[in-house]
């Protein structure tokens, strides 16, 4: 939580000082992570020790959160700073400064690691990675429509909609492909959470006590 903060305070600072505050929220950069820090802040003022069925949501929405972080690090790692893909944009080093680290590499990783290592399992279905999927699509839906009424400045976020220069055609094939990615990779955190919890199903129980057999378990009295 305090990378992503830490990366969200210097993403602004910068952007205030650039383009202004209204291109700050465009990312969805920013907006996941925001949620990734809203999620966590949620976890420290609520009451200490509450549990219960009132709680079943919060794994549900840990998922989520961790989906989007990690399309934040797989979609700016593999896309937009890798040389050999097409839309890579990392051509100075002002695109890559600390707080860009922070938001696409250290915050994800650590989102991952939390939710491996401390997220409660047994909670998803395999119906929660295409409900996860609202939001990266109303995302995609939002920057394509922003992008028709803006005129000045940024009018798309990332290359990958970018109409005026690709076409509607090319953008529609890439709103697909994204959308089957963020799907698989939805199921496959579903699919470790119940791995996760097929393991503690299948753990062995040690004998108590009261079933352990005894020499005289066979004794009538």
């Amino acid at each position: 939580m305090l990378a992503g903060a830490a990366g969200i305070i210097g993403d602004a600072v910068q952007s205030f000082q650039g383009a202004g505050p209204a291109e700050f929220w465009i990312y969805f950069t920013i907006q996941s992570n925001l949620l990734l820090v809203a999620y966590f802040a949620l976890l420290l003022v609520r009451a200490p020790g509450r549990s219960g069925s009132g709680q079943d949501w919060l794994p549900v929405v840990k998922g989520a959160v961790t989906l989007y972080i990690l399309i934040t690090g797989l979609v700016f790692n593999l896309l937009l700073a890798n040389p050999a893909s097409p839309f890579y944009v990392m051509i100075s080093e002002t695109h890559y400064n600390w707080h860009s680290v922070m938001l696409h590499i250290v915050t994800p990783t650590a989102a991952l690691l939390d939710w491996l290592v401390f997220g409660p399992k047994g909670s998803l279905a395999w119906r929660h990675a295409l409900q996860w999927l609202g939001f990266p699509l109303l995302y995609l839906a939002f920057a394509l429509v922003r992008g028709v009424m803006v005129t000045t400045g940024t009018r798309y976020p990332y290359p990958f909609v970018d109409v005026a220069q690709y076409g509607y055609g090319a953008v529609a094939i890439n709103c697909v492909a994204l959308a089957l990615a963020f799907y698989l990779l939805g199921v496959v955190l579903v699919a470790v959470d119940r791995r996760f919890t097929g393991r503690r199903h299948l753990a062995p129980v040690a004998p108590t006590a009261e079933t352990e057999p005894t020499a005289h378990s066979g004794r009538q009295y």
